[in-house]
């Protein structure tokens, strides 16, 4: 990640230490702020995160927008998009 590509997101949220299932509870209370359009950077070092991660915003209202892996550092960076809630 740059630190140009980081001004792009509304939020960042770092859940680098905590295992499963922490980071996405720390996901799902910090993500609540996203507007519709806006873009959060989810960072986590969880190999189970893209998984957790995955289902959440298929049931949530948010997509996937990229996924970075950097081995180097073993660490997995989630660009997360809150989608138009849908009407009936």
């Amino acid at each position: 990640m740059t630190k140009k590509n980081k001004n792009t997101y509304s939020i960042e949220i770092d859940t680098r230490g905590l295992r499963c299932p922490l980071p996405l509870l720390k996901v799902q209370k910090d993500i609540k702020s996203l507007a519709f359009n806006q873009i959060a950077l989810v960072i986590a070092d969880d190999p189970l995160a893209s998984v957790d991660l995955g289902h959440f915003c298929e049931h949530n209202n948010y997509s996937f927008r990229e996924i970075i892996h950097d081995d180097d550092k073993n660490e997995q960076y989630f660009s997360i998009k809150r989608k138009r809630k849908v009407r009936i």
